[in-house]
């Protein structure tokens, strides 16, 4: 098994006032499509997905991993967490010479505060797998096999994450022009 461990947290400064920042930040289909590496796979319900994680890593090896969340919004304490969801039949594990996938384990939460420039977010992201090891990769130790592979992964939740701030801060003027009425 590879052992996949990653964990960030970062504060930024969100261009809006609290409750609109809620708002955008509140739908988790929109939210997945700023997290870099990871693309929605099937829409449940309101706030309840099914996504993958995918990276190309050591220019050879193609890392899948398949997760179900669910997104729960607390306006009175202004945060917004992205937890496992819990009823839904995990992926099979699989491997082959080059490739790896299997089920893991993501979440996030948000917490959120006025400050002069609009909302500081509290952003923490964490994402946990063990994978089946790609045949390719079997002759090494596990140690050394594990110690590459967190890290990596503990690279990747660091990209996650900044291109997560950058991608929504990027969208958020267009979003924002969506929810104008028309005509006005």
């Amino acid at each position: 098994m590879i052992k996949l461990n990653g964990a960030a947290q970062r504060e930024f400064k969100f261009a809006s006032d609290v409750t609109t920042a809620m708002q955008y930040f509140g739908v988790l289909s929109q939210v997945i499509e700023y997290l870099p590496h990871i693309d929605l796979v099937e829409t449940y319900g309101p706030n309840e997905v099914r996504v993958r994680y995918s990276t190309l890593e050591l220019g050879a090896y193609t890392i899948n991993i398949i997760t179900d969340l669910q997104c729960q919004i607390d306006e009175e304490t202004l945060s917004i967490v992205i937890r496992p969801l819990k009823g839904k039949d995990p992926v099979k594990s699989e491997a082959s010479l080059n490739s790896t996938i299997g089920y893991g384990y993501f979440t996030s939460a948000a917490f959120l505060s006025k400050c002069e420039e609009g909302t500081l977010i509290d952003f923490r992201l964490k994402m946990m797998a063990n994978l089946p090891r790609p045949r390719g990769l079997r002759m090494m130790p596990g140690r050394v096999v594990n110690r590459i592979a967190g890290s990596l992964s503990q690279g990747r939740v660091n990209e996650i994450m900044d291109g997560f701030m950058a991608n929504a801060i990027g969208a958020f003027p267009a979003w924002m022009a969506d929810q104008e009425p028309a005509g006005l």
